[in-house]
C-alpha cells in the first residue's frame, strides 16, 4: 500500500463505517425512546401507509362503539318510559275491569274515569316529555335515525320510536263512506282532515304517518285508492275521485269511557297494552343486537390494534441490541478513526 499525505484512504473509510454506525445508533434510540418502530415515512414507506389506515380504522371502531353504547343508552330511557306507560295501562285496566261490574252506581263510575282520565294525561305528558340529549323520544318525532356503528359510512342500524301518545294508543279502524271528488284536506263543518302518505296498506299504525292530523280534531281521516299495479297508495286529497273509500281512524285512549261502555273501553285498553308491549319487544330486541355490535366492535378493534402494532410498534428487545451494537461500533470506530489519522505519521519516518 501506497503512503500518502494529501488522501488518507484509512481514515476515510473509518468515517464512513463511523457514520453508518451513528445512523443505526440514533436510530435505535429513537424507536427505543419512541417506542415505535415506524416514526416517519422514511422509516418505512409502505408500513406507514397500512399503519395509517388502520390507526383510522381502530379509532373509528372506537368512535362506533361509544356511538353504540350511547344508542343503548337511549333504549334504556325509551324502555324505562314505556315500562311507566305499561304499568298505567295495566291501573286502566283494572279500573275497567271494575266498570264493568254492574254493581257500581253512576258515581262509582265517574270517579273509576276520573282516574283513567288523570291517567291519561300521564300517560301524554311522559309521551311528550320524556327527552334524550334534548330530544324528545316519545312523541313521534324521533324517527328514521341511524345510528354510526361502524368505521365507515353507510354502516349504521335505524332506529324510529313510535309515539306513545294516548290519540296513538289503542286505536281502531272502521269505513265510513265515501269521498266527493275536489275535497279540501281539512273539513271545517265536520271539523276532520285527510292525511296522506306513499306506498302503506290499509289499516296502518296511525304513527307511521309522516304528517298526521292533529289530535284535537273529532276525527283523522285517511284516503285508499288502488293504482294500476295494484298496489294501495294514499293519494292527496284535492285529488281525489268521486266514491273513494275513507278509513277513519279513532282517537285512540281518547275513548275510553267507562261511564257509559266499560266493555268497549277494555277493549281499546287492551289493544293499547298488545300495541306498547310489541314497541317494547322491538326495543328489547334492538338493544340485544347492539350490545352484539359493541362486543363484535370492540374485538375487531382489538385484532387492528394488534395487527397494526406488528407494523408500527418497536421490539425493545430487537432495538436494544441493536442499540448496544451500534455503540460497540461507534466506539471502535472512534479508535479506529484515531489510528488511521496517525498513520500519516509514518511518512515523517521516511524522511528523516
Amino acid at each position: 500500500m501506497s503512503l500518502v499525505v494529501n488522501t488518507n484512504i484509512l481514515s476515510l473509510g473509518t468515517q464512513r463505517s463511523l457514520a453508518v454506525s451513528g445512523d443505526a445508533l440514533q436510530s435505535a434510540m429513537e424507536r427505543l425512546s419512541s417506542g415505535k418502530k415506524i416514526n416517519s415515512a422514511a422509516d418505512d414507506a409502505a408500513g406507514f401507509a397500512i399503519a395509517e389506515r388502520m390507526t383510522a380504522q381502530v379509532r373509528g371502531l372506537n368512535m362506533a362503539t361509544k356511538n353504540t353504547n350511547e344508542a343503548l343508552s337511549l333504549l334504556a330511557v325509551i324502555e324505562n318510559a314505556s315500562s311507566d306507560v305499561t304499568d298505567m295501562l295495566q291501573r286502566m285496566r283494572e279500573l275497567a275491569v271494575q266498570a264493568a261490574n254492574d254493581t257500581n252506581s253512576v258515581a262509582d263510575l265517574q270517579y273509576l274515569q276520573e282516574e283513567v282520565d288523570s291517567l291519561v294525561q300521564e300517560i301524554d305528558r311522559v309521551a311528550t316529555q320524556t327527552q334524550y340529549n334534548g330530544q324528545s323520544v316519545l312523541d313521534g318525532t324521533f324517527s328514521e335515525k341511524s345510528i354510526q356503528v361502524g368505521s365507515d359510512a353507510g354502516q349504521t342500524v335505524s332506529l324510529s320510536v313510535a309515539s306513545l301518545q294516548s290519540a296513538y294508543v289503542g286505536y281502531t279502524y272502521e269505513a265510513t263512506g265515501s269521498q266527493t271528488s275536489g275535497a279540501n284536506n281539512y273539513d271545517s263543518d265536520s271539523n276532520t282532515t285527510v292525511v296522506g302518505s306513499n306506498t302503506l296498506d290499509p289499516g296502518v299504525r296511525a304513527e307511521d304517518f309522516v304528517s298526521f292530523g292533529d289530535p284535537d280534531l273529532d276525527s283523522v281521516y285517511y284516503v285508499v285508492y288502488s293504482m294500476d299495479d295494484g298496489m294501495l297508495v294514499y293519494g292527496d286529497a284535492s285529488a281525489i275521485a268521486a266514491d273513494e273509500t275513507i278509513n277513519k281512524v279513532e282517537l285512540g285512549l281518547q275513548n275510553v269511557d267507562l261511564v257509559n261502555d266499560a266493555a268497549a273501553a277494555l277493549e281499546f285498553i287492551d289493544a293499547g297494552l298488545t300495541q306498547v308491549s310489541s314497541y317494547r319487544a322491538e326495543y328489547g330486541a334492538l338493544q340485544n343486537r347492539l350490545e352484539y355490535t359493541v362486543s363484535n366492535l370492540m374485538n375487531v378493534a382489538e385484532y387492528s390494534a394488534a395487527a397494526r402494532s406488528q407494523i408500527e410498534d418497536a421490539d425493545f428487545a430487537s432495538e436494544s441490541a441493536r442499540l448496544a451494537k451500534a455503540q460497540v461500533l461507534q466506539q471502535s470506530g472512534a479508535a479506529m478513526l484515531s489510528q488511521a489519522n496517525a498513520s500519516a505519521q509514518l511518512v515523517l519516518s521516511l524522511i528523516k
